[in-house]
């Protein structure tokens, strides 16, 4: 449901969707796609504050994370990102 919100431009009720699951049911897919979501809307400061919030962060949701940053042209921002997980 995350990933359809995201798929149709809805970023807001991604990530609210997101917030209503209960932390033992997020897992690294409801995390990435709620990025995503958040990445296509345009939506940083969710997309960051989940991000900060994720304590296993796997080279997909980097990657997921430096994509947001990029689509807003944040290019040093996302290359220092690349570098602290290096």
């Amino acid at each position: 449901m995350i990933n359809a919100f995201g798929l149709n431009g809805m970023g807001s009720q991604a990530a609210e969707l997101y917030r209503e699951m209960p932390n033992n049911l997020r897992d690294h897919v409801s995390q990435i796609c709620v990025l995503n979501a958040c990445s296509h809307a345009g939506l940083l400061h969710e997309a960051r504050t989940i991000f900060n919030e994720i304590s296993l962060k796997t080279e997909s949701i980097i990657t997921t994370m430096v994509d947001c940053l990029s689509r807003l042209f944040m290019f040093d921002e996302a290359q220092k990102l690349i570098e602290d997980y290096e």
